[in-house]
């Protein structure tokens, strides 16, 4: 409750020092590359796809088993979700069924680690780049997860985090983006409000 107090008495509740606190927290304790945090997970992905340049026609390859909101977030872009098969063992995408679901649309590849269980990510990546294609990976359930010694966060185009009230970590409800590169990230902090360059703004 202490927090909590700490953030109403601030005068600001949906941004402030405590959501900028806690995105440095989150790079240095676990390894996540230029979080930005947003009000949800399904914002996190959907602002990773604009920010990828998804849009209406545009295909991501994402897989059949996963929450519903991987494919609304596809939608929400007017991008279309396209289902590939997953892995028996693991419930994760199947790489070879990515390569399968490649049309002339296909813009990006939205893999899930499934009960937070990482995805095949160099062979994923391996596919992306001689595809020209983006990763946006949904890490719902992956924060504080690893994959060849390098957090799950750092490795893709993007990554999107879940923080809604059934995660191992929760913020009530909420999300953040993770950006490789360095003018994604900046265009995602910017089109979390509005377009507009807060950081430029301040007094």
């Amino acid at each position: 409750f202490e927090y909590v107090e700490k953030v109403l008495s601030s005068t600001f509740v949906s941004a402030g020092k405590v959501a900028d606190d806690f995105e440095k927290e989150l790079s240095a304790t676990l390894g996540l590359v230029n979080p930005v945090s947003v009000n949800s997970g399904t914002s996190a992905l959907h602002l990773g796809l604009e920010v990828a340049g998804v849009g209406p026609g545009d295909e991501v390859i994402l897989p059949s088993q996963t929450f519903v909101a991987s494919g609304l977030s596809i939608l929400m872009t007017g991008a279309n979700p396209i289902f590939a098969d997953i892995q028996y063992e693991t419930g994760n995408i199947n790489p070879e069924s990515i390569k399968q679901k490649i049309t002339e649309k296909t813009k990006a590849i939205m893999p899930v680690h499934w009960a937070g269980y990482p995805c095949d990510m160099n062979e994923i990546n391996k596919i992306a780049r001689e595809k020209n294609l983006i990763v946006i990976e949904d890490a719902a359930h992956a924060l504080g997860a690893s994959y060849n010694g390098k957090p799950i966060g750092s490795i893709s185009d993007f990554t999107a985090f879940s923080f809604q009230a059934i995660k191992h970590l929760t913020t009530g409800d909420g999300g953040v983006l993770c950006c490789l590169d360095k003018s994604h990230y900046r265009e995602a902090r910017d089109r979390r409000w509005f377009g507009i360059d807060r950081e430029e703004s301040k007094p």
